[in-house]
């Protein structure tokens, strides 16, 4: 596997997601871990501020509408329309503002990194395999590269600081930034609500 880019915890940018994401078709997304907080289950937060973690503010707004808009049931808020242009570092202004206005919970996502796998094409068989191999060795474009986007998302309780779930998902061969950002936001979204961790 090559890593294309890592991604710190505040550093990602639609350039860093531009071309290498230009693969034709739907995104697909898949949660490979989730953690629940037991004595969480049934929370039902009414009000969740979604906070991206990114240096681009394109960005930071196309995955905060998105993660609003699929958190059916609760009045999930993207967080720059309530946070203004309080710096996201400054973790107790955040922090203070949110719980000013009435926030129960607090949705972080963060793009942890971009990376790159290659494949040889896959035959069931013998015959069919060696047929095809023979002949395509030499040519370099019979492997196929695959992008693979990692996101982190926590959800926390704000009157309680608390953790109450946790997933990181892998997103393959987005088409785009905004096709990837929906593909993350229904996966969060879906296994959030299973729990009823929101309205």
């Amino acid at each position: 596997m090559k890593t294309r880019s890592h991604i710190g915890s505040t550093t990602v940018t639609c350039a860093a997601l531009g071309l290498s994401l230009a693969i034709v078709g739907c995104a697909s997304t898949d949660m490979t871990s989730t953690w629940t907080d037991p004595s969480a289950k049934g929370a039902s937060l009414s009000k969740v501020a979604v906070v991206a973690l990114t240096r681009d503010p394109g960005l930071r707004r196309m995955a905060e509408d998105s993660a609003a808009q699929h958190l059916v049931g609760a009045q999930a808020v993207p967080s720059y329309q309530v946070l203004g242009d309080t710096d996201l570092k400054d973790r107790d202004s955040v922090k203070a503002k949110l719980r000013d206005q009435g926030f129960q919970g607090v949705l972080l996502m963060r793009v942890a990194g971009v990376t790159e796998q290659v494949d040889p094409a896959m035959y069931g068989s013998f015959d069919g395999y060696y047929g095809w191999a023979a002949g395509a060795v030499s040519d370099p474009a019979y492997l196929r590269t695959e992008t693979v986007v990692h996101v982190v998302s926590h959800l926390y309780s704000l009157p309680d600081d608390k953790l109450i779930w946790s997933g990181v998902s892998q997103t393959f061969n987005p088409a785009s930034a905004q096709d990837f950002m929906t593909s993350v936001s229904k996966a969060v979204a879906k296994s959030i609500q299973k729990d009823r961790l929101v309205l």
